[in-house]
Formats: structure tokens, sequence, C-alpha cells
């Protein structure tokens, strides 16, 4: 694997140029990867870092970069393109990733075979008609019964 390595001060050109590096070498038929170094800031907030419309990270990957990571010194995050929106199939990668974790916690979303928690704040109003638990007005503590035993432990 090739891997080129950009440095410059923030706003000098570092992802323009990454990103141009992307599509050229996709236009090739390459398949690309970038990895964004950071400080949380830099990414922070819905419109990045000094109001900027398009995050870095989002920017790689529209330039046809599949994954990007961005690393900061708390820890990485990665994004895939996904070509179905809002599937919810768990890739092998990450699958892989999670070998030895015992939980896995999936918010926003019904994942086939788990088990479902529908929360309900003052307004009363439910996303989903079929579900396993029900917790309304969610309060942080104490957990049901019912969802501390498929917690098990």
């Amino acid at each position: 694997m090739k891997t080129i390595s950009l440095v410059g001060y923030s706003d000098s050109g570092k992802t323009t140029v990454a990103s141009a590096i992307i599509a050229e070498a996709t236009r090739r038929g390459l398949r690309t990867a970038a990895v964004k170094v950071g400080h949380p800031a830099a990414e922070g907030g819905p419109e990045g870092a000094a109001g900027r419309k398009t995050r870095d990270t989002d920017r790689l990957l529209q330039a046809g970069a599949d994954p990007v990571a961005f690393r900061t010194p708390g820890g990485w995050q990665v994004q895939v393109h996904d070509p179905a929106p809002q599937s919810m199939e768990i890739p092998r990668w990450l699958q892989a990733m999670m070998e030895d974790v015992d939980l896995l916690v999936v918010e926003g979303r019904r994942i086939a075979g788990a088990f479902v928690v529908q929360t309900v704040g003052h307004d009363g109003r439910r996303k989903v008609e079929d579900f396993d638990l029900l917790i309304e007005n969610a309060p942080a503590e104490p957990l049901p019964p019912e969802l501390l035993e498929v917690i098990g432990g």
C-alpha cells in the first residue's frame, strides 16, 4: 500500500489537496482510504471548525476515500460509505472489531433479532409499535429489572 502524507498548518489546503489526490486515484480505479489526524475541536459541531460547511472527513469521503478514519488524542472514529442509506446490516469488518464485545447497544435504529427498547418522552410519541420494553420519560437510573436481565453478566 502506498502512503502519501500531507502536513501543514490549519487552513493551508491539506484537505483540498488530499481530496484532489483521492478523486484522481479513484478516477484511475484505485481503492483509496484516508486518515485525518487532528484535535477533537477540528471536526466538532455540525458545521465543523471555524464555521466550515462540511467537515474534512466528509470531504475526503465525498472525494472517494472509503473508509475515512479520524484520529484524535481520545481515539478513532471511522466513516464508511454506505450505498444503502440507513442500512443496519453490521459490516463484517465492524463485527470483527467487536469480536470480544459482550453487549452491543445500538441507539437510534432497530436491529433484527435485538431486544428492542422503546423510549417515550414527555410528548408521548412512539417511533415503533413492536417492542420488547417501554421506558417512559427515560430516567438514567434505576434501569428496569427486565433490562437488567437482558444485560446479564
